[in-house]
C-alpha cells in the first residue's frame, strides 16, 4: 500500500512539474556538499530531479522507467553529498548531478565498463613494439602541457552506449600525431574502426595496439565525416575503408611508470587504458580525481587520451579526454592525479599506455585542396565575472547569494540575476536593490514596509563552479521589471 502511494505522488509530481518550473535551476555543472538528511527532503529531490532532467533533455519510456531513474537520482544525490563533505582540499574532485546521474553503478559498469584487451604479439609487430618500449625514464619536460593549446586535440565526442572505448582513445592519438607531424587536425573515423577492425570486438572491447596495428595494415584511416559514427557495430563499408586520409608508420607501447609516461606526453597525446568504473568516477564533475576507482592493471575496463598535464594547490594530475559527451566531467575532460607512487598510478593509469609514430610526409588527400581561409576574427572579450565563494563564480552583472547553509557556513552558492542584489531569507529569491523588501510568499519586492505595489523577486541559480574549460552564461537578463500588485496586505522579510 505504502508504495503504491508512493507511485502516486510521484505520478501527480511529474504531471505538476511538468506544467512549470520549480524554482531552481540546474546547469550541468552543479555539484553540493552537506548533510544529506537536512538537505533531502522530499519536495526538493524532486525539484532537483525535475531540473535535471530539464537540463539532459532525458525522457523516459514509461511511469516505471521514470521512477526508477528517479530512485537512482535520489540515491546518487545521497552518495554526491556524502563525498563531497569529505574533500580534504580544494583542488580535491567533486561529484555532481552529470549526465549518470539517474543511473545506477551497477546499470552503468554493464554498459561503459569493457574489458581493455591486452595486447599479444601478432604479425610480429607487436613484439616489435614491445621491444622499442625502452622509452626513456627521465626527459626535459615543462611545468605544464596541454596539447589542446596547441591544436593537436579533436573536440570530444560521445561513444554512446556502445563499448567503442578503445576507438576513441586510438584516433585521438592518431589524430595528435598527424597534426603535429603535417600541421592538420582531422577528425578521423571510429566507425571504421568499430566496423571493419576484426582483430577488436567493436562495441564490445578491444586494445589500441590492435587498432594501430589494423590502420598500419589497411594503409591508414578515412575521416569521421566521410565515415561517421553510428554507436552500434555494423558491417564494414569497404568502398570507404579503401579511402586513406591519414597514415602512422608505428606505434609504441611506453614502460608502466609516471616517469616513463610523462616523457610520452611531453612528444604528442597517449592512448592509456584505465579503470573507469567506480561510483565516483561515474559521477564524477571536477577537481583532482584521486578516488575509488582500482590501481590494478586486472581491472583496466576503459580506454582514455592523455592530452597534457599540470599542477594545482602543489597536486600534480593529467589532463585527460574522455569520450562521453561534454555533460560529464569537466566538458568532457578529467583531471587524474599523478606522482602518487602507486606502481601503476591512479586507476592503473601507467599500465596500458602507448602511441603512434609518424615520420611520414602528409598521406595524398582523396579531396581537393581547399581556399585559403580568411585572416580570423578577434573574438569579443569575455564577459566579466565575480567570485560567489571559494569555488564558484557568477556573471559580472549579478550577485552572490547563498542557497544552502549548514551551522553558519554557506554549502551551495548560487547567483542573483540582479546587481548589486538583496539576497532573501528563504534562500531562492532575491530583490533588487532599490527594492529591498523581500516577500517570499507573494513573491514579490518591496521598496518600503506595507508597500503594495512592487517588483517580480527573482530566483537565483546555481553559481558555476571554478573549473577550465566552464561555459559563461552571456544571455542578457531582463532589466525591466513591471510594477504589480500585492495579492495579501501583509509583508514580511522572509
Amino acid at each position: 500500500m505504502r508504495n503504491q502511494g508512493y507511485g502516486l505522488l510521484f505520478f501527480l509530481i511529474c504531471i505538476i512539474v511538468s506544467l512549470g518550473s520549480l524554482c531552481l535551476s540546474l546547469p550541468v555543472e552543479f555539484s553540493i556538499v552537506g548533510d544529506p538528511d537536512e538537505f533531502l527532503s522530499e519536495d526538493r529531490v524532486f525539484e532537483f530531479f525535475h531540473q535535471w532532467r530539464e537540463e539532459h533533455r532525458k525522457v523516459y519510456k514509461n511511469f516505471q522507467e521514470a521512477e526508477k531513474g528517479f530512485q537512482n537520482f535520489r540515491r546518487n544525490l545521497r552518495y554526491i553529498m556524502e563525498k563531497n563533505s569529505k574533500r580534504q582540499s580544494p583542488s580535491s574532485h567533486v561529484l555532481g548531478l552529470n549526465k549518470f546521474a539517474d543511473v545506477s553503478n551497477e546499470e552503468f559498469k554493464a554498459i561503459y565498463s569493457t574489458k581493455i584487451k591486452k595486447p599479444v604479439a601478432i604479425g610480429g609487430r607487436i613484439e616489435n613494439a614491445d621491444l622499442r618500449n625502452s622509452m626513456e625514464n627521465s626527459c626535459e619536460a615543462p611545468p605544464s602541457l596541454d596539447w589542446r593549446k596547441r591544436g593537436a586535440v579533436t573536440g570530444v565526442k560521445n561513444q554512446g552506449q556502445c563499448g567503442s572505448c578503445w576507438a576513441f582513445s586510438s584516433t585521438g592519438s592518431i589524430e595528435g600525431i598527424n597534426e603535429i607531424v603535417t600541421g592538420d587536425l582531422i577528425s578521423l573515423s571510429e566507425q571504421e574502426l568499430v566496423d571493419c577492425d576484426i582483430t577488436n570486438e567493436g562495441c564490445n572491447g578491444g586494445n589500441m595496439d590492435y587498432a594501430f596495428e589494423w590502420v598500419i595494415n589497411n594503409g591508414g584511416l578515412n575521416t569521421e565525416a566521410d565515415y561517421p559514427y553510428t554507436a552500434v557495430q555494423g558491417t564494414c563499408n569497404f568502398t570507404l575503408e579503401k579511402t586513406v586520409v591519414v597514415t602512422i608508420d608505428g606505434y609504441q607501447n611506453v614502460v608502466q611508470n609516471e616517469s616513463a609516461l610523462l616523457c610520452a606526453v611531453v612528444q604528442q597525446p597517449v592512448s592509456v587504458g584505465i579503470d573507469g568504473s567506480s561510483l565516483d568516477f561515474q559521477l564524477y564533475t571536477g577537481g583532482i580525481y584521486d578516488g575509488d576507482c582500482s590501481p590494478d592493471p586486472n581491472n583496466i575496463d576503459h580506454a582514455v587520451l592523455i592530452v597534457g598535464y599540470g599542477s594545482e594547490y602543489d597536486e600534480d594530475y593529467w589532463i585527460v579526454k574522455n569520450s562521453w559527451g561534454t555533460s560529464w566531467g569537466m566538458d568532457g575532460y578529467i583531471y587524474i592525479k599523478r606522482n602518487t607512487y602507486l606502481p601503476y598510478g591512479v586507476c592503473a593509469i601507467n599500465a596500458m599506455a602507448s602511441y603512434p609514430t609518424k615520420t611520414s610526409p602528409p598521406s595524398p588527400t582523396p579531396y581537393p585542396s581547399p581556399a585559403a581561409p580568411p585572416p580570423p576574427v578577434s573574438p569579443p572579450p569575455p564577459p566579466p565575472v565575480s567570485p560567489c565563494g571559494y569555488y564558484s563564480y557568477c556573471p559580472g552583472d549579478e550577485t552572490c547569494c547563498c542557497i544552502y547553509e549548514l551551522s553558519g557556513i554557506c554549502i551551495i552558492y548560487g547567483c542573483c540575476p540582479y546587481e548589486n542584489a538583496v539576497c532573501c531569507a528563504d534562500g531562492v529569491s532575491c530583490c533588487p536593490s532599490d527594492y529591498p523588501i523581500c516577500d517570499s510568499e507573494e513573491g514579490l519586492c518591496f521598496q518600503k514596509e506595507g508597500d503594495n505595489i512592487g517588483v517580480s523577486a527573482k530566483k537565483r541559480t546555481i553559481a558555476k563552479p571554478k573549473f577550465p574549460w566552464s561555459k559563461i552564461d552571456t544571455n542578457k537578463k531582463e532589466e525591466f521589471q513591471p510594477l504589480q500588485w500585492k495579492r495579501k496586505h501583509l509583508t514580511s522579510t522572509g
